[in-house]
């Protein structure tokens, strides 16, 4: 009887050590009532509250910096992937602002009544331009917001058959365009708006990469969809991060909810293979 207890006793020692050995001791943030999160490729964490207050974490999860804009609201988009700037949206202000690596205000102003009506969600791109979706007439619009020109306009109904335009996020990254829209998967698109192909694969939390992969936190399971060759690899996640959406970097996988982060380093995780971008 003592040596089925002693053995019971060494089994769940051994278990949670094996669990450390696989993903590391994670960084905790406690951030309630956390609305968007972003990250960028120098290991810095940008999360916006529900007024759409903005901070800035560095990679041990310490605050350095934080932002309050002068008119406050729910943020729609926060893009931190191009470093140089951040990008915010506001869908109930219909404002947009740009900031830099220290969310400094750079620009900042309301979306032109010219160019659109409503635009439900909008990206920051390459060169200075701004993806948005313009609802009242399903078009997708490539618009330069220094010089306040529309270089690209694409209807979506005519090239999305039978579409819900149900548009829940939406990234450009590697030169090209991914929407992900309700019931029907993700939507990749060139540069210049033209429609490449769709993959009927439905992500519920907001669009993430690593080097050539979406990833996703589905059911449990941490998974990585190529979306060049379509194939998935699928890891196992402790059981505490079930409910948690996942973003990522060249050094960190992050875990978030609507009030808590949790930073796990790349090198200790079951990913830590993976060839990091240079």
């Amino acid at each position: 009887m003592k040596k089925i207890i002693l053995i019971l006793l060494l089994l769940n020692l051994i278990q949670p050590l094996s669990g450390q050995q696989d993903w590391g001791n994670p960084i905790l943030i406690e951030f309630p009532r956390l609305s968007q999160l972003s990250v960028d490729n120098q290991g810095f964490i940008f999360i916006a509250d529900t007024e759409g207050n903005i901070y800035q974490y560095d990679q041990r999860g310490k605050e350095i910096n934080n932002f309050s804009p002068n008119r406050q609201a729910a943020i729609s988009h926060l893009e931190a992937a191009w470093t140089v700037n951040i990008f915010t949206f506001s869908a109930d202000l219909q404002e947009y602002r740009i900031l830099d690596r220290f969310i400094n205000p750079v620009s900042e102003n309301r979306i032109p009544l010219e160019h659109f009506n409503v635009v439900k969600i909008a990206t920051l791109g390459n060169n200075n331009i701004i993806w948005a979706f313009d609802e009242t007439d399903l078009s997708l619009k490539q618009w330069d917001y220094r010089r306040n020109r529309i270089f690209q306009n694409q209807p979506l109904n005519l090239i999305f058959n039978k579409s819900s335009f149900e548009i829940r996020d939406m990234r450009e990254y590697q030169n090209l365009l991914f929407l992900s829209i309700e019931d029907e998967g993700i939507y990749i698109l060139d540069n210049q708006g033209n429609f490449i192909k769709n993959i009927p694969k439905e992500i519920t939390q907001r669009l993430s990469f690593l080097e050539s992969n979406l990833i996703f936190n589905e059911l449990g399971k941490l998974k990585l969809l190529n979306y060049q060759s379509g194939q998935e690899n699928v890891f196992s996640l402790p059981d505490e991060l079930l409910n948690y959406h996942v973003i990522a970097n060249r050094y960190q996988l992050i875990f978030y909810n609507d009030r808590r982060v949790m930073i796990y380093p790349l090198e200790q995780s079951p990913l830590k293979d993976i060839k990091k971008q240079p």
